[in-house]
């Protein structure tokens, strides 16, 4: 018994469906690096704005502490970026599945 090729319809619409879990996944990183960069940038503003003594706020900046939640916001910023230029690569790739998808569409009409 003969294989039967796979159909082009099913084959760009499998492109597409990866494309979309990609896309979606790209997000979902991209969202929660920066839900990690607001829950550190709020650190740091709660370590400036203490109502408490000053004597905290110069303890924590005597440790290391400030400086470590600056250095931390700083990479993960960095993440943000490169998780955001990921994203808008799953989202050229998830343009050009609908595109192939509408092409194709249009091809059988």
């Amino acid at each position: 018994m003969a294989k039967r090729k796979p159909d082009l319809q099913k084959i760009v619409s499998l492109k597409r469906q990866k494309a979309e879990q990609d896309f979606h996944r790209a997000k979902q990183g991209r969202d929660q690096v920066g839900a990690e960069a607001a829950r550190l940038e709020e650190s740091l503003r709660a370590l400036d704005g203490q109502h408490g003594e000053p004597e905290t706020f110069l303890l924590a900046l005597k440790n290391g502490h400030a400086s470590k939640l600056i250095h931390d916001i700083e990479t993960v910023r960095a993440t943000v970026t490169e998780k955001e230029s990921y994203l808008r690569s799953a989202h050229d790739v998830l343009k050009r599945a609908f595109d192939s998808e509408d092409r194709l569409k249009r091809m059988k009409d």
